[in-house]
């Protein structure tokens, strides 16, 4: 495709010259399986999206996402979590647009390093819901540069836990790899204030998580 009016690149090229830097960070995976999963992971979004403008930089964090569960479930192989790796964690909701990137967001500020989480959804929002970035700024711990996504087999099997709010995971569990169901009302439609109190109760709970994990 050519260059759009103006010298701003197409999406194709924005994708493409991604997955040429993608190819780079990962050299060790194939580049025709890159830029593949850098269009499908665009193709993906795509198709709840409402505004496709801001699509290929959110596709391209997403294939990042992908490719390092790839290499990283290469690693773990049938044993579980690497020795000297975070433990990586999967929550997985309905949208993805609330609890699920409110846990995900605690894992991570909270983990002191030990913990690598992800979010995602079997039906994925457009957009991370506006009570929920405004409570979790509050809180100091933003989500502002979240985006709702969906569960996939290569991100779930590069999990060692996989936690489920509200849903049923999609995927058979592979060797070594455990799953949590943590329940929590969906904010969607909900006050501030009722936002606030699934925001602390899910801060609880993720300290709850995090004491009990191997030291």
């Amino acid at each position: 495709m050519t260059e759009r009016p103006g010298g701003l690149d197409s999406p194709d090229e924005t994708l493409r010259r991604g997955a040429r830097h993608l190819a780079d960070v990962h050299p060790r995976l194939d580049a025709r399986l890159i830029e593949r999963i850098v269009f499908e992971s665009h193709a993906t979004l795509a198709r709840g999206a409402r505004n496709r403008s801001h699509l290929p930089p959110l596709a391209l964090k997403f294939a990042a996402d992908r490719l390092r569960a790839l290499e990283v479930a290469d690693g773990a192989g049938e044993g579980g979590a690497a020795e000297g790796r975070p433990v990586r964690v999967l929550v997985e909701s309905i949208r993805n647009d609330g609890i699920s990137q409110m846990a995900a967001a605690f894992l991570n500020a909270l983990g002191d390093g030990r913990v690598e989480a992800l979010s995602a959804a079997i039906n994925p929002a457009d957009q991370v819901l506006r009570t929920v970035v405004d409570v979790m700024e509050e809180d100091g711990v933003p989500v502002d540069e979240s985006y709702p996504k969906p569960v996939t087999d290569d991100i779930a099997r590069a999990a060692d836990i996989i936690i489920t709010m509200l849903i049923e995971h999609p995927f058979d569990l592979r060797p070594g790899q455990r799953i949590e169901a943590w329940d929590f009302d969906d904010p969607a439609g909900l006050g501030t204030d009722e936002v606030r109190r699934i925001r602390d109760r899910v801060r609880r709970q993720v300290t709850e998580f995090l004491a009990a994990l191997p030291t």
